[in-house]
């Protein structure tokens, strides 16, 4: 049996946002799959134990010492402490993004996105330096690279001139509903729009202010819902829906409890995603898989995700944004169809077979190191 260890040093509960979901889910789903040949060691903080209990209770894991608060402590434990603890293993899975320098041993690497090397201008000018120059040395470093989807793998090998050979999709999955939704294509009375993110410029905010602006015109009944917690663009974004005289109609709740959040999905008229870079799209894999109709840009990797199950318009388009919002409230029988077009689509991805999938990549690691 062949023992893998997967450096969680990383993961700080409630702060890395949809990499902790991904990376905690997967390891669950190879769990449950218990393949005979693999043994999961992980390596973590104590915060990320109190807050994951179960993790304990599934894997092995070496609890990491009190490191030094901030990516600073992180970063230096991983170069010491756990390039110790590592050093007489054939394999580690770095699923953070970045492959610590001093990491002895062959490494796995998952990469969500590229968009530190694609926006630079998101980013703070630390956190800008700092991964433009640790993505590329951690993507050469890599045995394999771990990515979510087909579009992230490509812009590696544009970006990066990463050989597809190196590079395996693991998607994200979901859990099928734990309860009966209403009926797709039944909205609410007055119409109800959703958009689950934090306010980034990526994200695209203002482009759904303008589209929902233009709604309103001829539907002025409806609502739009903003969640997700505080953003750089968040006060820019309060500013333009002021701006607009829609203070009233838009409601900006923060972050709130999944249960509140699955409420939204399952009750929304259409969930609106208008962001022009994802490096796979979960909100919009998680409204199909309720059978909420989508409007997403055809940008990043929502074209992939979404196929041919969800309205697709053109990125930085509020216009045809707004058309498409205007239609799941006319039409409602194309709404329905879009909805279970969705449900199909999202029964495509299950956490088993990503799972599946990660334990095929782990596999495939380690025949490489045996030849060489």
């Amino acid at each position: 049996m062949d023992t893998i260890g997967i450096n969680l040093l990383w993961l700080q509960p409630g702060v890395v946002g949809g990499s902790e979901e991904y990376t905690l889910s997967l390891l669950r789903a190879i769990h449950e799959l218990d393949p005979l040949d693999l043994e999961l060691r992980l390596f973590a903080q104590p915060a990320l134990l109190d807050h994951h209990p179960d993790l304990a209770q599934r894997f092995e894991v070496t609890q990491a010492p009190r490191l030094p608060v901030g990516k600073v402590g992180r970063v230096a434990g991983e170069h010491t402490w756990l390039a110790r603890q590592t050093s007489q293993l054939a394999l580690v899975h770095h699923a953070g993004g970045v492959v610590p320098s001093a990491s002895p041993t062959t490494a796995l690497l998952t990469v969500l996105d590229l968009q530190p090397l694609e926006m630079p201008e998101n980013f703070g000018r630390v956190k800008r330096v700092w991964l433009g120059q640790m993505i590329p040395r951690s993507v050469d470093q890599a045995d394999l690279i771990v990515v979510p989807s087909e579009f992230t793998g490509h812009r590696l090998t544009e970006l990066l001139d990463v050989d597809p050979k190196r590079i395996r999709v693991v998607p994200f999955g979901m859990a099928a509903p734990e309860q009966p939704v209403a009926p797709a294509g039944h909205p609410p009375n007055p119409p109800m729009f959703l958009y689950p993110a934090i306010a980034y410029p990526h994200k695209r905010h203002v482009d759904l202010i303008e589209a929902f602006s233009l709604l309103r015109v001829e539907h002025p009944e409806a609502n739009l819902v903003l969640t997700g917690g505080v953003g750089p663009e968040t006060e820019a974004l309060r500013a333009t829906i002021e701006s607009h005289r829609l203070g009233g109609v838009v409601e900006m709740p923060g972050r709130i409890e999944r249960t509140e959040l699955d409420r939204l999905y399952a009750s929304a008229t259409a969930v609106v995603i208008p962001s022009e870079y994802e490096g796979f799209g979960l909100p919009a894999l998680e409204a199909m898989n309720v059978g909420t109709p989508v409007i997403v840009a055809n940008a990043g990797s929502l074209p992939e995700v979404v196929a041919d199950a969800a309205v697709v318009v053109p990125p930085r388009d509020p216009v045809a944004l707004a058309t498409a919002m205007a239609g799941m409230i006319r039409n409602r029988d194309r709404a329905q169809q879009l909805g279970q077009a969705g449900r199909e689509r999202a029964a495509k991805f299950q956490w088993t077979n990503s799972g599946a999938a990660l334990v095929e990549a782990y596999r495939d690691a380690l025949d490489r190191i045996a030849f060489v």
